[in-house]
């Protein structure tokens, strides 16, 4: 039992990393969503380490209402499922792995900055921000991969300030702002949908 307790953060920081990584390379929207819910149910597990667990349940409820909407809207919308290229998936999969030996390799650096934070930890945090940026670069044709790259960027900074400062109005603003990208996020999705329907008409 004792070796669970001293080892479960690793283990869910690997978690939270392949599930990132899968968003970044996952075609099908569902599956997509699928996978943020995953990384902030993660997250918030990893932000009970330093909040308690009220507030760190706002980081989960507002990543859940911000993929909500997203589905929502594109149950609306009806996208239709354009599969990319193979190549492009596994450039994608390069870039991930990519972001884990970035963030391998700054986290060291940045360790005796935050010495209240482990080593994993912060590994978790910086390798979700540059996964969430890597999405907003490598997928800018689609606000849906844009949306689900700025939240992804988000919890990542979220799981890094967590240490920095307690606040219930922090957390209470990250939350809002969380949900209102997704509602964000919501809206241009239904904006593509009566432009999608004017060009099958044409």
């Amino acid at each position: 039992m004792d070796v669970w307790l001293t080892y479960w953060p690793d283990l869910v920081v690997g978690f939270v990393f392949l599930a990132g990584l899968s968003m970044l390379v996952a075609e099908d929207w569902r599956w997509m969503l699928g996978y943020l819910a995953v990384v902030y149910a993660g997250a918030a597990a990893l932000i009970s380490l330093a909040w308690p667990w009220t507030l760190a349940a706002t980081v989960l409820i507002g990543g859940w209402m911000a993929a909500s909407v997203l589905g929502l809207s594109l149950q609306y919308a009806s996208p239709e499922e354009a599969r990319g290229r193979m190549s492009a998936r596994v450039l994608r999969l390069l870039a991930g792995l990519l972001a884990a030996l970035l963030a391998l390799a700054v986290a060291p650096l940045m360790a005796p900055w935050l010495p209240k934070m482990g080593e994993s930890y912060l590994w978790g945090s910086l390798v979700l921000m540059i996964l969430g940026l890597w999405q907003v670069g490598l997928r800018s044709n689609h606000p849906l991969w844009v949306v689900a790259g700025l939240l992804t960027v988000l919890v990542g900074f979220n799981m890094l300030y967590a240490f920095l400062e307690q606040s219930l109005l922090l957390a209470g603003l990250m939350t809002l702002v969380v949900v209102a990208l997704g509602l964000v996020g919501g809206y241009l999705l239904l904006q593509e949908a009566p432009e999608a329907e004017e060009e099958v008409l044409l």
